[in-house]
């Protein structure tokens, strides 16, 4: 009995000292479980001394406390006793803890410290599990009616100050509790006394088999699959039997950001079940089309994932892009301008959803801006100016996703409007410059880009253009050729375009009064010219009363002379103005006209203070001669005309004067004149007979006009003379006429003739 008590009396004083260490045991100890299983941490197993996940109960005259703090005055722990008072309790009374497992999981294992104390061994002290059968697992259990001390008003105490893990083997229930068991020859229990069971520690391991389950709430542009960028959300649903600890966002494979919550492992089920928003940093992804899944983490660490959604990232600006003007970037007269370019393939990127625009005036400050908006947008049509001039337009594009960057813009285009024709009309005309007719045109906005003049003589009808030029962007200017129109009233009409096509037309001058002219504009002029020829004529003279023909040398300028090759010919003339006076220090420019050959200038002559001039040459080759006085601004051009003809000729030798009959003689020459015919002039040789001259040999002269013949003499008798000449015959390719050479004599000595 001593020692009995002495026990008692021990463990109260050691109470105190085991709670403290019960206490440090537990914080000390792992929190953390495996995957699938959590661990409850309750009174002094929790930092903060929780004890929520136990329920408790008790009936009449019993009573619970939580008092899990160890500093403090009474019993601490979860406490479940009798009220101490007179009297007694039936058999059945109670209090006590529950801890209920959640929906789905069991208890694994406890881990648990506490103290037991008895005053009336009718009391049963208990701490088991149950499972989902009703089997029970006793953890401690200070039956009634059992070990009770033989002394009755001696008290009993067990204490487990070390915590110490319990399997449990699927439990789904942990209970403490006091109850009244009573005696059987007594049906109740006595309350004098306190008898109770205290935990210290109670640290349930929960096993969770169920995955949680998450969705991605499409709520959202990016996980409605639309294109997106920058920071964007994606929605969740998820719950669990144990509550969800946190929920992973996953893109591509690979996990982004997350949603945490709090969870408290001192309740039962430790985390809540959660919705909400998880932001995404997509300029941390890769760009394109991927996939996206949401994973959902429990309380003891199960992992549940959601259906993936299909989630379209791009965070770069469309790119640069050249633009065109339909139709060029010409000036038009009409206000209106189609954009247009071209948006290259750029596959899994967000398609281009708009066009902005920025006009801004050419050397100004006016700018405007526009935004046109569809999918694929690759034109903007029919863009207006504000005002008439030359403006400059940029264009940048904004992709589905928001992207859009302005210094992408493309390279400015022209955009020129003009709706004004020039303004036209005819200057009067320069006494000095006759002939120049000029136009004053001017366009403020485009400018001139040029025009014509045509002139029609009166009644006529009929308008013919003239060649015309722009001047310094502000004359239309041509020169009328009054030298080739008929004399007479003229009228004029000028039109002039703009660089926008605009056109303007007119027939007056600036001063309003139609524009006529009379022709010609230029003074007239007159040349004479021809070949100087000397002759003899007959005349008839009275000398004395009596009438004589004589023989006289005359000079007479002729048109046409003929003559022989090498031959010295003069041309004389002359020119005039339109009263006959003579036009002293012009230019007459010579040129002539071989047959078969292009026109060449050959001589430029100045007249004399009588407005003759001469020009000579020697007569090499056939040609026509062409003396033109070209004018002034003043004087009309004239011309006159001259034709030498020139006989083709040959030199002639031979090797031998005098020969025998029988022996031969080379008779050689030189064909006079040029161009000779590719395949060689065309020399005959020939003999006088009988007063006439007779062809007895031919041959070609080489390139350079040299040919030869060797000639035999066999019939000749006693001495004979003989007389030779060559003939240059006519050619279609031979620019002289047919002529001969100079003669040779050849002394031929023979046999004496017979009979």
């Amino acid at each position: 009995m001593t020692a009995r008590r002495t026990d008692i009396a021990l463990a109260r004083r050691l109470a105190p000292c085991l709670v403290l260490a019960s206490l440090l045991l537990a914080l000390l100890s792992p929190a953390r479980a495996a995957a699938g299983e959590y661990t409850i941490s309750t009174c002094q197993a929790s930092g903060a001394f929780e004890s929520g996940a136990f329920e408790v109960f008790a009936t009449r005259g019993m009573k619970w406390r939580r008092a899990c703090n160890p500093l403090g005055p009474g019993l601490r722990g979860l406490v479940t006793a009798n009220v101490a008072k007179g009297g007694h309790v039936p058999v059945g009374s109670e209090s006590g803890f529950v801890l209920e497992a959640p929906p789905e999981t069991t208890f694994q294992r406890l881990r648990w410290s506490g103290y037991a104390h008895r005053r009336d061994c009718r009391y049963a002290l208990q701490l088991y599990a149950v499972k989902p059968e009703g089997a029970t697992v006793a953890i401690r259990d200070v039956r009634a009616d059992h070990g009770c001390p033989s002394n009755a008003k001696e008290a009993q105490a067990s204490s487990w100050p070390r915590p110490t893990s319990y399997e449990l083997s699927g439990a789904t229930r942990i209970v403490q509790r006091v109850i009244c068991a009573g005696a059987p020859q007594a049906e109740f229990c006595s309350a004098k006394g306190q008898n109770y069971l205290q935990t210290f520690v109670a640290e349930a391991t929960v096993s969770d088999p169920t995955p949680p389950l998450v969705s991605v709430v499409a709520n959202g542009p990016l996980a409605q699959s639309e294109w997106v960028r920058g920071s964007q959300s994606v929605g969740y649903e998820a719950s669990d039997n144990t509550g969800i600890k946190e929920v992973r966002a996953y893109v591509g494979g690979t996990q982004r950001e997350s949603a945490s919550q709090i969870c408290d492992y001192s309740q039962r089920v430790p985390c809540p079940d959660p919705s909400g928003q998880i932001a995404i940093e997509t300029t941390k992804l890769s760009e394109g089309t991927q996939q996206l899944h949401l994973a959902a983490e429990d309380a003891s660490g199960n992992i549940g994932e959601s259906a993936s959604v299909t989630v379209k990232i791009d965070n770069t600006a469309p790119a640069a892009v050249p633009i065109a003007v339909e139709g060029g970037e010409a000036w038009r007269s009409r206000d209106g301008f189609n954009l247009v370019w071209a948006n290259p393939p750029e596959p899994d990127r967000a398609p281009i959803t708009a066009a902005t625009y920025r006009l801004c005036r050419v050397g100004g400050t006016e700018c405007g801006t526009g935004t046109l908006g569809g999918e694929g947008v690759s034109a903007i049509p029919d863009l207006t100016v504000p005002a008439p001039g030359e403006w400059e337009v940029r264009m940048w594009r904004t992709d589905a996703a928001g992207n859009v960057q302005p210094e992408n813009a493309s390279l400015p285009v022209r955009l020129r409007y003009d709706p004004e024709p020039p303004k036209i009309g005819f200057e009067e005309q320069n006494p000095a410059d006759p002939t120049r007719v000029s136009v004053a045109v001017s366009d403020p906005i485009s400018g001139v880009a040029g025009g014509g003049i045509e002139l029609s003589r009166a009644g006529s009808g009929i308008w013919q253009a003239l060649p015309t030029t722009l001047e310094s962007e502000s004359h239309l200017v041509t020169r009328i050729e009054d030298a080739t129109l008929p004399a007479g009233q003229y009228e004029l009409r000028a039109n002039a375009s703009d660089r926008a096509g605009n056109l303007a037309t007119t027939t007056e001058r600036t001063d309003g009064q139609p524009e006529r002219l009379t022709l010609p504009l230029r003074a007239t002029t007159s040349l004479a010219a021809g070949l100087l020829e000397r002759h003899k004529i007959h005349k008839t003279v009275r000398r004395h009363g009596k009438s004589y023909k004589v023989k006289e040398t005359v000079t007479e300028l002729v048109p046409a002379r003929t003559v022989d090759f090498g031959t010295g010919v003069r041309f004389q003339g002359s020119l005039t103005d339109g009263a006959g006076g003579p036009v002293a220090g012009a230019t007459v420019l010579v040129f002539s006209h071989p047959p078969e050959e292009e026109e060449v200038q050959v001589a430029t002559l100045t007249t004399g203070a009588e407005g003759g001039f001469e020009y000579a040459e020697k007569a090499e080759r056939s040609s026509g001669l062409r003396f033109v006085y070209q004018g002034t601004a003043t004087s009309l051009p004239t011309e006159a005309h001259a034709e030498v003809l020139v006989h083709g000729g040959s030199t002639l030798k031979v090797d031998k004067a005098h020969v025998l009959n029988g022996q031969s003689v080379l008779f050689s020459g030189k064909v006079e004149g040029s161009p000779r015919p590719a395949a060689g002039k065309l020399v005959e040789l020939q003999v006088l007979l009988a007063e006439e001259w007779s062809t007895f040999e031919t041959t070609r002269a080489n390139p350079d006009g040299e040919w030869s013949i060797r000639y035999p003499f066999k019939r000749s008798c006693g001495k004979e003379l003989f007389i030779f000449r060559p003939d240059v015959p006519g050619e279609a390719s031979w620019p002289l006429l047919p002529g001969t050479g100079p003669r040779v004599k050849v002394h031929v000595r023979g046999r004496p003739c017979s009979g």
